[in-house]
C-alpha cells in the first residue's frame, strides 16, 4: 500500500477491549505513516462518536451505523479506506463479508493494494477432551510459519463440524482471494491485561470466570482444567497490529503472509485451565468475595449454564469446550519475524487476574 497519498485506516469495535487498546497504540505511534494517516472508526451511537471525538479530536473519525447488522452502511464506510482492521464478533458473517465487498470498491476506485486485518481466536484449532469430539496428538502445537493452518481448519470443518469462528475466518481468506483484497488474520489465545481504550476494558475468558464465582460463590473449572492455552497481554498484543499496519502503509506489507498463508498467532506465555481458576480464586479471595481458595470441577453441561456465554446467540457445550476447557497450543514465529517483542510476562500475567477482578467488580459499582 505504500504510496504517496495519506492512507485511510478503518477500525471497527473501537469501543470494545481489543479495539479500544489497538486505537491508543495506533494514535500514540511515532510512525510519520500513521500520523498522518486517517483514522476512522465505526460505532453504535452518536454518544459513543461523541466520546472518541472528544478525546481524541481530528486524530480520529466517527462513523456512525445502526449495528453489525446494517450491512449497507458497513460496505459503504470500507470503500473509502485502504485498511480495514476488524475487531468486532469473529462470528459475524455478514458484516465481514460487507468490509470486503467494500474494499473491492476501493481498490476498484484507487487501483492500490487494499488489507483488512481480521481478529480472531485459536478456540479455532483447539481440541475437544471431554467430548473426545476432535482428539489431537498429546502437545500438538502450531506454528504460524510452518504449518498450513488454513488446510487444517478447511479439513476439520468438513470432517468435524463449523464451528462459527472458524467458519467466519475461513469465509475472509476466501472472499479476499476471489475479490482481491489482501487478508491477515491474527488469532489470539486468552488476552489478559486492563484495555486502554475508551470504553470496555476486560476481556472475555478470565472475567467469565469471576463473573460465574461472583454470581454462584464458588470458584469452578470444566472437567480436569488440564487443557493447555496461550496467553498474550492486551497492551503486547495492540503492539503486534501497529507492527503490521506499518508494514502494510510503509513497506506495501513486506513479509506480512496474506491469503491462505495469513493466518498468525499472537501468544507470548501459557497456562493450563486450571492455572486459571486457581487465580480467579487467589484473587477473589484475596478481595475478600470467596471464604476459600478452593477450586470446584464441574461437568461440561454445567460449565455452560456457569459461564453463561455463547456464541452467535446460542449457549454452546461445543463453544464452551472449545473456549475454555481445550488443549490450543501455538507459536508466533510470523509476528517476531516482523520484530514484535511482547515484554509483560509471567508476572504481568498472575498481576492480571486481580485487575480482571477489580475490572469486574467496577461493572456493578
Amino acid at each position: 500500500m505504500a504510496s504517496t497519498s495519506t492512507s485511510q485506516i478503518l477500525l471497527t469495535g473501537a469501543t470494545g477491549y481489543i479495539g479500544g487498546t489497538i486505537l491508543t497504540y495506533l494514535l500514540n505511534s511515532s510512525s510519520p505513516a500513521l500520523k498522518a494517516a486517517t483514522i476512522s472508526c465505526l460505532v453504535r451511537g452518536t454518544d459513543r462518536a461523541a466520546k472518541l471525538t472528544s478525546a481524541y479530536g481530528a486524530r480520529v473519525r466517527p462513523i456512525v451505523y445502526k449495528d453489525l447488522d446494517d450491512l449497507e452502511a458497513t460496505t459503504a464506510a470500507a470503500a473509502q479506506h485502504d485498511l480495514v482492521i476488524n475487531t468486532t464478533l469473529g462470528w459475524h458473517d455478514g458484516s465481514v463479508q460487507a468490509l470486503l465487498r467494500g474494499l473491492e470498491q476501493r481498490k476498484a476506485s484507487t487501483g492500490r493494494d487494499v488489507w483488512m486485518i481480521q481478529t480472531s481466536g485459536t478456540s479455532n484449532v483447539g481440541d475437544r477432551p471431554i467430548s473426545r469430539a476432535w482428539v489431537e496428538p498429546e502437545g500438538r502445537e502450531f506454528d504460524d510459519a510452518k504449518d498450513d493452518v488454513y488446510g487444517y481448519e478447511k479439513d476439520r470443518e468438513v470432517r468435524e463440524s463449523p464451528y462459527a469462528q472458524r467458519t467466519v475466518e475461513l469465509g475472509v481468506v476466501d472472499t479476499g482471494l476471489k475479490l482481491g483484497v489482501k487478508t491477515l488474520v491474527i488469532m489470539s489465545p486468552t488476552i489478559f491485561g486492563r484495555g486502554t481504550g475508551l470504553f470496555n476494558q476486560v476481556s472475555i475468558q478470565i472475567p467469565a470466570y469471576i463473573r460465574s464465582l461472583l454470581r454462584n460463590g464458588r470458584a469452578v473449572v470444566v472437567g480436569e482444567g488440564k487443557g493447555v492455552w496461550d496467553h498474550v497481554h492486551v497492551e503486547d498484543l495492540a503492539d503486534l497490529y501497529v507492527i503490521i499496519v506499518r508494514q502494510m502503509l510503509e513497506k506495501g506489507g513486506e513479509g506480512v503472509p496474506t491469503g491462505k498463508k495469513g493466518i498468525i498467532f499472537s501468544g507470548n506465555g501459557r497456562h493450563s485451565w486450571l492455572d486459571v481458576s486457581q487465580g480467579v480464586a487467589d484473587a477473589c479471595y484475596e478481595k475478600g468475595k470467596l471464604a476459600d481458595r478452593k477450586v470446584q470441577s464441574i461437568t461440561l453441561a454445567e460449565g455452560t449454564k456457569a459461564l453463561n456465554l455463547s456464541m452467535d446467540g446460542q449457549e454452546s457445550e461445543h463453544f464452551v469446550e472449545m473456549s475454555f476447557a481445550s488443549n490450543s497450543r501455538t507459536v508466533s514465529s510470523v509476528g517476531r519475524k516482523l520484530g514484535w517483542n511482547p515484554t509483560r510476562g509471567e508476572e504481568a500475567w498472575k498481576r492480571g487476574f486481580r485487575e480482571d477482578v477489580e475490572g469486574v467488580l467496577e461493572e456493578t459499582r
